[in-house]
């Protein structure tokens, strides 16, 4: 973490975020060649994620280490991504479902990128699909919030409360089902930290100021970029 590697895979990340941004600024992308972007982008992402990490199981076989599922707060945006190409129609929809998307995305994406769990060699090819995903993650949700889709209101941040409860808790019973007896798999960082050496987030103080911290954090977070899209949605949407 914030070793020169890592530091390099953030500039390419965002070199690429931002050259995207202005060529859609010049050019214009349109909303369903973004949505088919992110689809075959996630398609080729998770693909070189699971051949990297097959692990051999009972009686020689090969299997995707549990860990490895896609049931990280980034990683289900996949599912979500091919729900709104391919069956969010309705504007009510489309609404509620990216509303819940581009702040979820966009912070969740942003950390992932400031915290690299897989590494930061350029000899793993995962850590290509790493900073690839996040990076369009991040880009995605950006785009979508200039298409001006979702409005913002205090509304949408108490809804958007309630899914993520949702997903925490349906995150827990995945974790606890899938405990192995001596490791278990971490989704949405309830079980430890997602790296060693965190500041605030760390185990030093025990598991309940862990996950106390870990919640103060996301809160924060959530609520401040949902205030900002409030307020940028009343001082320049107000009449839309």
């Amino acid at each position: 973490m914030f070793t020169t590697n890592h530091f390099i895979w953030l500039a390419i990340s965002v070199a690429a975020i931002a050259g995207l941004l202005v060529y859609n600024k010049l050019r214009g992308i349109s909303y369903d060649t973004v949505l088919n972007i992110a689809a075959v982008g996630s398609v080729i992402s998770e693909c070189v994620k699971i051949f990297s990490n097959m692990v051999e199981g009972y009686g020689g076989g090969m299997h995707l280490d549990p860990g490895d599922l896609p049931f990280h707060l980034c990683s289900i945006q996949i599912f979500l991504i091919f729900y709104l190409k391919y069956f969010a129609k309705e504007d009510k929809t489309r609404e509620r479902l990216l509303g819940f998307m581009i702040p979820t995305m966009l912070l969740g994406a942003t950390m992932a990128l400031f915290i690299p769990t897989v590494g930061v060699k350029f000899t793993n090819p995962q850590v290509y699909q790493y900073f690839f995903f996040h990076a369009m993650l991040v880009f995605f949700s950006i785009y979508m919030i200039g298409q001006k889709i979702v409005h913002w209101s205090v509304k949408t941040l108490l809804s958007n409360l309630r899914y993520v409860g949702a997903v925490v808790f349906i995150a827990t019973i995945i974790n606890s089902t899938l405990y192995s007896g001596h490791e278990t798999v971490n989704f949405l960082y309830l079980v430890r930290p997602p790296m060693d050496g965190l500041p605030i987030l760390n185990l030093d103080n025990g598991w309940y100021a862990y996950i106390a911290a870990l919640f103060t954090v996301a809160l924060t977070l959530f609520g401040g970029l949902h205030a900002v899209l409030i307020a940028v949605e009343r001082k320049f949407f107000k009449n839309r």
